[in-house]
């Protein structure tokens, strides 16, 4: 779960630590710490929800909110960060109930894959 300490303006980063008792936390790809505006959209209902996100990857992202959708529901995520906005299809892999959940992106288009690239390059070099 993330560390609900950290500040919430957004461009804020850390490289993310990997926990092997956690499922959720084994994950293929590194994700890294960056508060962003999150829209999250329902594919079958529309049902929009805006949150903030909290962690970043090219496989997926944190999103914290109270109230996450259910496991398995496919979405239509946004993020925005400094005036720029990435896209994708994408689903819910697990919940925690009152706090948020982890998305995998699962339909990228290439032009969007370059923008979370780019974001993710640009965070580990302001850290290094």
């Amino acid at each position: 779960m993330p560390d609900r300490s950290s500040p919430s303006s957004a461009g804020i980063a850390v490289l993310s630590g990997q926990s092997a008792e956690q499922p959720e936390k084994r994950r293929a790809v590194r994700r890294i710490q960056l508060v962003a505006t999150a829209e999250v959209t329902a594919r079958d209902t529309e049902t929009k929800l805006s949150a903030r996100m909290s962690e970043i990857g090219l496989g997926g992202c944190y999103v914290d909110t109270l109230s996450p959708f259910p496991t398995g529901t496919l979405l239509h995520v946004r993020i925005i960060r400094d005036g720029g906005a990435f896209e994708c299809e994408a689903k819910v892999v697990y919940v925690h109930e009152g706090f948020g959940m982890g998305i995998a992106f699962t339909n990228m288009a290439l032009d969007q894959r370059r923008v979370l690239e780019n974001w993710i390059a640009d965070l580990i070099t302001q850290f290094k």
